[in-house]
């Protein structure tokens, strides 16, 4: 070792040159090992409890914000859903059991002269067509004479927010060639629209759809598509129904 003052050569493990009196500073030895500290397993069991916890709520709060998304953003097919479960049984039992609540009259007074039912659930919101205010969604039941539910049909009116006939098309559709028991999913994939209603029947599911088309002569041609699904949402069949002014 050498003195960094006076350069004079000292022992290695010497902290004071005995030439000058500089204070030497020794070098740590990097390669000895360090003392381990010993485990705290109390604390560590205290932080993966913590840590539990921790996660335990995150869950129920994404849980939380899940179910608030899912009940603003419900359009009604929820509610639809939830009461067609109750087709074939009394109107009474389906609302004791869903805890749902029903109306007999709409708050619109469109809804009352242009729609059939017995009860009914609805936005709160409305939306305007050709001028008219409806809800942004129904929800429509019908009853047998044993005040039973025979029909629970889901209507958007904000499909025909735009156009009272609905989403324009690039030409009629047509599905002919759609094999029977096809998924929805893939039917869908022919239609590409959004549904104006969806009703639903002891063993079937109906699609209606609204949207319009440019003819040959560049008319504007609205046609009404329904398309029916059994239980398990396998295509049945359909039908096409141009709708004239008269009709609307």
């Amino acid at each position: 070792m050498v003195c960094k003052k006076c350069k004079e050569v000292l022992p290695d493990d010497a902290t004071v040159c005995t030439c000058c009196g500089n204070k030497i500073k020794q070098k740590k030895d990097k390669s000895a090992p360090k003392e381990k500290k010993p485990i705290d397993k109390a604390g560590l069991i205290a932080k993966i409890k913590l840590a539990g916890v921790i996660l335990g709520l995150a869950i129920v709060i994404i849980a939380i914000i899940t179910l608030v998304v899912a009940l603003v953003n419900d359009n009604g097919k929820n509610t639809a859903e939830t009461l067609s479960e109750y087709i074939g049984e009394s109107m009474l039992d389906a609302i004791n059991e869903s805890n749902i609540k029903v109306a007999d009259e709409s708050k619109f007074s469109a809804v009352n002269n242009a729609m059939k039912f017995d009860y009914l659930v609805e936005s709160e919101d409305s939306v305007k067509v050709d001028g008219i205010n409806f809800p942004e969604w129904v929800v429509t039941i019908c009853l047998n004479e044993d005040e039973e539910i025979v029909t629970v049909t889901h209507t958007d009116f904000t499909v025909c927010e735009k156009n009272h006939k609905g989403k324009k098309a690039d030409a009629e559709i047509n599905l002919d060639n759609v094999k029977k028991n096809l998924k929805y999913k893939k039917v869908l994939d022919e239609i590409d629209l959004d549904p104006y209603s969806i009703t639903y029947e002891n063993a079937f599911v109906m699609y209606t759809y609204k949207y319009y088309y440019e003819d040959e002569a560049e008319n504007e041609q609205a046609v009404r598509l329904t398309v029916t699904y059994n239980n398990d949402m396998e295509y049945q069949y359909y039908n096409s129904t141009p709708v004239y002014p008269s009709d609307i």
